[in-house]
Order: C-alpha cells, then sequence, then structure tokens
C-alpha cells in the first residue's frame, strides 16, 4: 500500500486527523456490529449492546498502531500511546492505585469527622465486602486502561501533535466529560451536576500521564493516569456497592455529592483540585520539549 496518502495525514489539524480516524475506526466496526445488535434486538444475544460496544474498542485498538506506523512511521506505536516498559507501567500503575484509593479514603474520614456522614450499619462486611472489592478491583482496572488507552494515549497524543500541550489538554478533558453524556435524554439530565467533576477528573489525570518515568524521567507513561482512574474508580465503587457510609443529611447534597457521587459535590471537587495541584506539580520536572513519547 502507498503511505505517501498516509503520511500526509500528520500535516492536517488536529481535529481533522482525530476525525478520519474515528471514521475509519466505525467504518470496520459497523458491518461487523449490525448483525450483532440485530440479535440484540432480538433477544438471542445476551448482554444486549455490550459486544457491540466491547467490539468497537477492539477495532479501535487494532487500528490505533496501523495508524502510528503509516502517518508517522513510528517503530513502537504502543510505547509512543504509553507503553513505555513494563517496570515502568507496574510502578505507575500502583502509585496511581494508591493514589486513588487513599483519595476515596480521605474523602470518607472527612464527612464521617464533619458529621456528614456515618458507617452504615446495614452495609457489607466480612467476605461479602472482599467479594465486592475484588469485582471492583477487576472492574475498576478494565475503565481504567481503557480510558486511557483512548484519551490520555491516542486522543491527547494526537491533539498534541499540532496544538500546544495546555490546549490539547484542555480539549481532551472537555471531549472526555462529553463523551460520559452519550446517553438518553433523561440520563444526560440526570448526569449533569457530574459534568464540572467529569472535566476536572480529565485535567488531572491528564497531568498524571505526564508524570516522567523510567531511567533518566525523560518519558511518560499510562502506568500514573490508569491506575489513578482505576484507584478513584475502585474507591467509589466500594463506598456505593458496599453501602458503607450513610449521610447524616447535616448538609445538602451537594456539599458530599448528589446522589452520592463526590464527582457531583463540593467535597469531590474539592479533592481532585487537590490531586491536580499535586499531578501538576509532579508533572512539572519533565518540559515539553523533552518530555519523550508524549511531547515528540
Amino acid at each position: 500500500m502507498n503511505k505517501r496518502p498516509w503520511a500526509a495525514l500528520a500535516t492536517y489539524p488536529p481535529l481533522g486527523r482525530v476525525l478520519i480516524f474515528l471514521l475509519i475506526v466505525v467504518a470496520l466496526w459497523l458491518p461487523l456490529a449490525l448483525p450483532l445488535y440485530w440479535l440484540a434486538g432480538q433477544g438471542m444475544l445476551p448482554g444486549g449492546d455490550l459486544f457491540p460496544t466491547a467490539l468497537l474498542y477492539l477495532v479501535f485498538l487494532l487500528v490505533l498502531p496501523r495508524w502510528e506506523r503509516r502517518v508517522r512511521a513510528e517503530k513502537r506505536p504502543w510505547a509512543q500511546v504509553g507503553f513505555v516498559g513494563r517496570q515502568a507501567l507496574i510502578r505507575g500503575m500502583a502509585i496511581g492505585v494508591l493514589w486513588g484509593a487513599v483519595s476515596l479514603g480521605v474523602l470518607a474520614v472527612v464527612q464521617i469527622a464533619l458529621g456528614w456522614a456515618d458507617l452504615d450499619p446495614a452495609g457489607q462486611r466480612g467476605l461479602d465486602l472482599l467479594q465486592i472489592a475484588l469485582v471492583g478491583a477487576a472492574a475498576a482496572t478494565a475503565v481504567g486502561w481503557s480510558e486511557e488507552i483512548l484519551f490520555r494515549g491516542w486522543l491527547l497524543r494526537e491533539l498534541e501533535q499540532g496544538w500546544s500541550p495546555p490546549v490539547a489538554l484542555g480539549a481532551t478533558s472537555l471531549i472526555f466529560a462529553i463523551a460520559h453524556f452519550i446517553k438518553p435524554l433523561d440520563a444526560i439530565l440526570a448526569l449533569l451536576p457530574q459534568f464540572v467533576g467529569l472535566l476536572l477528573l480529565g485535567q488531572v489525570l491528564g497531568w498524571a500521564r505526564r508524570i516522567p518515568v523510567g531511567v533518566g524521567k525523560q518519558t511518560t507513561g499510562l502506568g500514573h493516569p490508569a491506575g489513578l482512574h482505576a484507584g478513584l474508580v475502585w474507591g467509589y465503587y466500594l463506598l456505593e456497592v458496599g453501602n458503607l457510609l450513610r449521610p447524616t443529611g447535616r448538609v445538602p447534597a451537594w456539599v458530599t455529592g448528589v446522589d452520592g457521587n463526590p464527582l457531583a459535590g463540593l467535597l469531590g471537587l474539592g479533592l481532585l483540585a487537590g490531586l491536580g495541584v499535586l499531578m501538576w506539580r509532579w508533572s512539572r520536572p519533565l518540559a515539553p520539549r523533552s518530555a519523550g513519547p508524549l511531547h515528540k
């Protein structure tokens, strides 16, 4: 195949490249997905939209390295996405999970200390809580990695090829927040209080993506943002599904979180702001010009 047309895409505006990439993914996915949607509509496919959605992400993962090789002639496409070495990924993932889980723990302790919540006596305990924790850990890991590869692995890098790092990060965070609202109208209205929280979370994860890793701290990877994302999701899952906290009603829901979601509450936004300051500070040692794959 002639590579010149593909290489020419590298000179396109960032949003143009993003749109072309997504059109390629959808064009490859749709012929395979339509029969699955038909089967789901007939009640013949368990899980409903789960399989078509998983297939869409699989197609995205198959297209991504080929895009990097043909458009930018990258010899190690996954390294550019953020897979910079097993040790760096594991270490970053562990640190990120710890940050996320501890942050949610601090959030719970603050609420209890201020009298805004107490331990729910009807909450899960013992082996039931352990089972919830294990299931939550698996789900959180899947969510963390899948969303970070998409948003901080591919999209952020794509937008930075033409835009300044701050503008690219802001746009990625906005798209990240909006993507969570691709739902029916009633669900969108219910999720609206979380929009600012999702926008801020996108910024925090973007700064975590820029934390230097590896020998000499001259590159960045997905370990920190994927771990932080997973840790936050896991902590929230544990508190929510395990029914560990019970609001006392001493403060309005917008303080602790509408419907119990920290992203929709002043306290949760404060937590994210604190995390954001830490992530931004830790990302500073790596100047944009020498930031390895992310700022190449």
